[in-house]
């Protein structure tokens, strides 16, 4: 009886444990995407910033990722580990990519991830003190979700598993985006993508993200609208390119024999951001340079990161601000066959040219500039041997290039046109190169305190200095030359130099005074004589039908709306609209009311859509009449 009594206590006691042991083992698994997400948005910095609502949603799409690595594997000893790993991986990627470029990842860099690899090892990647401590944390949550698993026995139990998994995640998934997106108002400003991302918490923010990847046509669009503004615009480039290739028949006009157009990585002046002083002057050449010379300030799509959209804006001449939100151009939208500055050179008996000192395969370059027409591309292994600066070919390395190319050519009067984009200033401004001296630093309040902007700023006086070997060789060519040079973007160094240049922190900044991080200088030289001037600030959507104006070269109807409307409204950027008398309108301005110019900017969305989201492009609009 005794011994009965023994074996049934010792069952019970076995079933109570056992029945522990799961409870345990279940709390464990559902407390891991709490735990994950105290860790991600502690490593970002962002904990206190995301609002409670968001950071619940957060925590279920964590959950979801839990579920579904359970529902594959069948133990929660594979899915605690994978997806806990997976997210503090995500976070430590986001925490030094938001440090190196002020700017989250978002779903068109995953595409990008390549491009982003080459220049990784220009980074400094010292972890910080809550990078090491989640860390830790989450080595012993893992350990202790090895010593009580929850565990699906018998393949028929682990297909019913995966199955109700699978179901209740896309049940989620869908629900998601058909309900919980439109009633809560859930939103990703893609144009200030690190306020959003942090009081949304970076998973939510992602996952909302996603809508903007498609855009849907402007309202009322067709192709006979786009026919309608052909018909507008069409009658008068055909008169313009007549009177322009009278001109230079009868020699009152030069059409250069080189176009040479020069991107210039992260080249910018910082003064425009902003009082301050430095020991020496970074750019003597480019402000001393006024003969046969027109300058002005570019305002481009993006701060600190994705040269591409910059160089998608000037060759195409389509507004970022258009496009799917938070998209990288040159990953979707250049087209076989689409028309830009390429086309329209080419048109007129120009060889195309690109030229990049890094590999072809960054941001898509040799696809896109295939797609575009360049009858050859130039990468890095056309600079062997290249002396460079820091880990970058130099920009005098890659000018001489320039040079040489020209000299190469069978005829001297071979018509180029040649597109540069360098590599010299690119970011990673922190570590110390052998073969880099710093010439230029911060003075006054500032000296001192901005190491990055130190580094920055002496590397911009070497392509000021470049800049000036290369119009001095020009300047000796018989060959009619025109030179363009602009930045691409303003350089991601330390947030708390432009707090302190703009004397508020970068949150309070209103949008109207937000413009001047996105300006970089440009400027039109030529080897002839061509009028001064400066253009002030323009949009870098209008550059380039500018340069093939000043170049007397025919034009596209295209490029004679987007220069009549630069005339009315020099800048369309996310952050706003200006006119030409400066004044400033906000997008919610714009939309709502009935602005001056609405007509104007719905028949360039329209245009935009057009020629790089339909794939019906009316080519006649962007291309010269024959």
């Amino acid at each position: 009886m005794n011994k009965k009594i023994e074996e049934t206590t010792e069952e019970y006691e076995r079933k109570e444990g056992s029945g522990l042991e799961r409870a345990g083992a279940a709390a464990i698994f559902f407390l891991s995407p709490v735990l994950s997400y105290i860790m991600f948005e502690l490593v970002t910095g962002n904990l206190a910033a995301v609002l409670p609502k968001n950071a619940v949603l957060n925590m279920v799409w964590m959950f979801a990722l839990y579920l579904l690595v359970f529902g594959i594997s069948g133990s929660s000893r594979i899915s605690i580990p994978v997806s806990s790993v997976i997210l503090y991986v995500i976070s430590l990627a986001e925490a030094f990519v938001v440090s190196f470029r002020s700017r989250p990842i978002m779903m068109g860099d995953v595409l990008a991830v390549k491009t982003a690899m080459t220049v990784a090892g220009s980074y400094n990647y010292t972890p910080t003190f809550m990078m090491i401590i989640c860390g830790i944390l989450l080595i012993m949550w893992n350990v202790l979700a090895q010593l009580v698993p929850v565990r699906i026995r018998g393949k028929k139990k682990r297909a019913a598993v995966f199955g109700g998994s699978a179901a209740a995640v896309a049940v989620f998934i869908g629900g998601f985006y058909t309900v919980l997106v439109p009633k809560l108002g859930l939103e990703v400003n893609l144009w200030d993508p690190t306020t959003s991302y942090a009081e949304n918490g970076y998973v939510l923010a992602s996952a909302v993200s996603l809508k903007y990847l498609v855009k849907k046509a402007p309202e009322g669009y067709s192709q006979a609208k786009i026919q309608e503004i052909y018909e507008k615009y069409v009658g008068n480039e055909e008169e313009q390119n007549e009177e322009t290739a009278a001109a230079v028949e009868a020699g009152d006009a030069v059409q250069p024999t080189n176009i040479i157009c020069i991107m210039n990585e992260s080249l910018s002046d910082l003064s425009v951001d902003g009082e301050l002083t430095t020991n020496t002057e970074y750019f003597p050449f480019l402000n001393s340079l006024t003969e046969n010379t027109v300058k002005g300030k570019l305002c481009m799509p993006v701060f600190g990161a994705m040269t591409s959209n910059s160089e998608f804006e000037f060759l195409i001449g389509d507004s970022m601000y258009l496009m799917p939100r938070g998209s990288v151009a040159y990953q979707f939208y250049v087209n076989p066959g689409v028309r830009s500055m390429v086309s329209t050179v080419k048109d007129q008996g120009y060889t195309a040219v690109a030229m990049h000192p890094y590999p072809a395969e960054n941001w898509n370059r040799r696809i896109c500039y295939n797609n575009m027409g360049f009858d050859d591309f130039m990468d890095i292994s056309a600079y062997e041997g290249r002396d460079e600066l820091r880990n970058y070919i130099s920009d005098l390395s890659d000018f001489k290039l320039i040079t040489e190319y020209v000299e190469k050519k069978a005829n001297p009067d071979e018509k180029l046109f040649l597109f540069n984009v360098t590599m010299q200033n690119h970011g990673g401004y922190t570590i110390p190169f052998a073969n880099f001296d710093q010439e230029v630093w911060l003075t006054g309040d500032m000296e001192g305190k901005y190491p990055e902007a130190d580094m920055y700023l002496s590397l911009v006086k070497k392509s000021d200095e470049a800049f000036e070997w290369l119009v001095n060789y020009f300047s000796q060519c018989d060959q009619p030359t025109m030179i363009v040079m602009f930045g691409d973007h303003q350089p991601g160094i330390e947030d708390e130099f432009f707090d302190e240049a703009m004397g508020v922190e970068s949150a309070k900044v209103p949008n109207e005074q937000k413009m001047r991080w996105y300006e970089t200088p440009f400027v039109i030289w030529t080897n002839y004589d061509q009028p001064a001037e400066d253009m002030g600030r323009l949009g870098a959507i209008y550059l380039s039908s500018y340069v093939l104006k000043r170049a007397n070269l025919s034009l596209t109807p295209y490029n004679e709306f987007l220069l009549q409307l630069s005339e009315k409204l020099p800048i369309i950027h996310h952050l706003g609209i200006w006119e030409s008398d400066e004044t400033y309108h906000s997008w919610e301005d714009v939309e709502s009311g009935e602005y001056e110019w609405k007509e104007q900017l719905m028949e360039y969305e329209d245009l935009v859509y057009n020629h790089s989201l339909d794939p019906k492009t009316v080519n006649e609009m962007f291309s010269i009449s024959q």
